[in-house]
């Protein structure tokens, strides 16, 4: 197979940006843009061992062993990752965060990476060959992250892991004392290992990303004394108790004191400018994160063109509608009843297939994951539960009411937000990744792919007609395009180019209609989180394979089919699954 999206091909409907990432991708796809735990001791998993030497064949190896050792090497050294996946032999488990287990992993990603190289590619089927691609860019992009972002390093939520027990709590898997179990197997080997958060982090760390890990220690805290306490307090006889509330406030004396200690010792000596990547390693963080290169100055190119379109639209319409909010003791009911008249859309109008009648719950966001405004957690593609949760933060009482009040989602963005995360949103995009064909597809994870398709559905359902009745709809969905255009500008100009967090929180204000909390949340959210540029990106790569399909089936072009073929493989770039979308679409080339 060659790759058909040609340069010229690119000239329209879309931006080249985004034509290019389709054809680089091919590379990454090998010349085709294709339509068990081991303990080491204290429950730390070591993902470094070697790819079995029986894979090889004069100097050939089996694309099947290969990547059957890698997957189970990442699964090894990123338990969370697979317990997020559902697969529960790994409760319990915690990856190995000193020096050496670092480097150990780091040594195994190379291995793999040079192993994956070696595979004879002519000779894969097309699943195979998207499975390889998806495994490359995983490698490629964790490598980035330990060696060039050094997160162990410069971020001290890399070490959530740690006292995340969330998804044994949360997630009724397995009966409660089964559960309760391994979540005080999982705080006794997190207590082994806390030594390694202080050892590891630098002494000069950025300002912004501390203030954020200090918030989330304490939530943690606060989680664990409370909600975990109150579900599992009371679980087995009195020697299980005992163990369990020793271990349970151990750690929560330790997230407490984690944060303290950052707060007193790395706070002082923290900076407003570490967390920058600059122009040259931002451009190689996008490589990584998207599977190929481009031009810093095409990229804010994109970004802005797509921002002064959502802005003109939005000032243009927004003097013609009232714009209101639901009291904050309203929220959590008017979303759930929006999120159940989403669903109801889809099916009426048949936008998308409906893969299971399991539903997502709604729910205020726990303490720990207050620093956004919503989002989703549900059981991974291999668990045995299937009931998800849609989280909403409430604003801090701790705010000025002003701000408060400015927090709480206008209606219409709580209409884009319930859309964006749930039907058909992030929950439905879940349900067909229990369905996809392989292993590797089911664990794979584009942020492009599943941002953009959660970004995409926001607009299709308000081009479909949803919430047609009410004119602030439509104003909602402009609002959140825009928040995540200026993620888009603000990642780059904060990364690329020197603009200031204050900068930032500015043009969040100024040019994407934030109000002041979340402009501050959102600009804060650049340190750490500086690919979110991925929303829009995404999204823009899903409008372009949409007009390419249209375009060559005219007549025959189906919307519910076009959807369904985009995410019949989990969630890779949407670049390596181009050619499969549209040869499942009857698009003959």
């Amino acid at each position: 197979m060659t790759c058909e999206l040609t340069p010229a091909a690119c000239a329209r409907p879309v931006r080249a940006a985004v034509c290019a990432l389709f054809l680089a991708a091919c590379a990454l796809a090998g010349g085709g843009c294709g339509a068990g735990a081991n303990a080491t001791g204290n429950g730390a998993i070591s993902g470094s061992a070697a790819i079995s030497g029986a894979a090889v064949n004069a100097g050939v190896h089996s694309f099947a062993a290969v990547s059957d050792g890698i997957v189970d090497g990442l699964l090894r050294a990123s338990p969370a990752w697979a317990r997020q996946a559902g697969l529960h032999a790994f409760d319990g488990k915690l990856a190995r965060y000193d020096a050496a287990g670092l480097a150990a992993h780091a040594e195994f990603l190379e291995r793999a990476a040079t192993d994956l190289d070696r595979v004879a590619v002519a000779t894969l089927s097309k699943d195979e060959a998207l499975d390889r691609a998806i495994l490359k860019s995983r490698l490629e992009f964790e490598l980035f992250n330990l060696r060039e972002r050094a997160l162990p390093f410069t971020d001290p939520r890399f070490y959530e892991e740690l006292f995340d027990v969330g998804s044994y709590v949360k997630f009724e898997y397995a009966p409660l004392a089964d559960r309760a179990r391994s979540l005080v197997e999982h705080e006794e080997a997190a207590l082994a290992q806390l030594d390694a958060v202080t050892t590891n982090l630098r002494a000069e760390l950025s300002r912004p990303i501390l203030e954020t890990a200090i918030a989330s220690y304490r939530g943690y805290a606060e989680y664990l004394r409370g909600d975990v306490v109150k579900l599992v307090g009371k679980v087995g006889d009195g020697a299980f108790q005992a163990r369990f509330a020793k271990s349970n406030a151990a750690l929560a004396d330790a997230a407490s004191a984690l944060a303290g200690r950052l707060e007193r010792e790395w706070l002082p000596r923290s900076n407003d400018t570490a967390h920058v990547l600059g122009r040259e390693k931002f451009l190689r963080f996008v490589a990584a994160q998207e599977g190929r290169g481009i031009e810093l100055a095409e990229f804010e190119a994109m970004a802005e063109a797509d921002l002064a379109r959502n802005k003109s639209a939005y000032e243009t319409l927004l003097p013609t509608v009232k714009v209101t909010r639901p009291a904050a003791s309203a929220l959590l009911g008017e979303a759930t009843r929006m999120m159940e008249a989403s669903r109801a859309f889809v099916l009426k109008k048949e936008l998308v297939t409906i893969p299971s009648e399991d539903r997502a719950v709604l729910e205020e966001s726990p303490p720990y994951m207050r620093w956004n405004a919503a989002f989703l957690s549900m059981p991974g593609p291999f668990d045995t539960v299937r009931k998800g949760f849609y989280y909403i933060t409430l604003p801090d009482p701790s705010w000025p009411k002003d701000e408060q009040e400015a927090y709480i989602f206008p209606i219409g963005t709580l209409l884009a937000t319930t859309v964006h995360e749930v039907y058909p949103g992030h929950f439905l995009h879940g349900l067909f990744i229990r369905r996809a064909p392989t292993r590797i597809q089911k664990l794979g994870d584009s942020y492009s792919f599943t941002e953009g398709w959660a970004h995409y559905v926001e607009q299709l359902m308000i081009d479909e007609g949803f919430g047609a009745e009410e004119p602030q709809s439509r104003v909602g969905q402009l609002a959140d395009a825009l928040l995540r255009n200026c993620r888009f500008v603000v990642s780059i100009g904060v990364h690329a180019k020197g603009v200031t967090l204050a900068e930032a929180e500015q043009r969040f204000m100024r040019d994407c209609a934030q109000d002041k909390a979340s402009a501050r949340q959102q600009a804060v959210r650049a340190t750490f989180d500086p690919g979110y540029f991925a929303y829009t990106l995404g999204k823009l790569q899903i409008l372009a394979l949409r007009a390419e399909a249209q375009k060559a089936l005219g007549a025959r072009f189906n919307l519910r089919a076009f959807h369904d073929a985009l995410l019949g493989h989990g969630a890779p770039p949407v670049a390596l699954i181009r050619e499969r979308v549209l040869a499942e679409l009857g698009v003959v080339r």
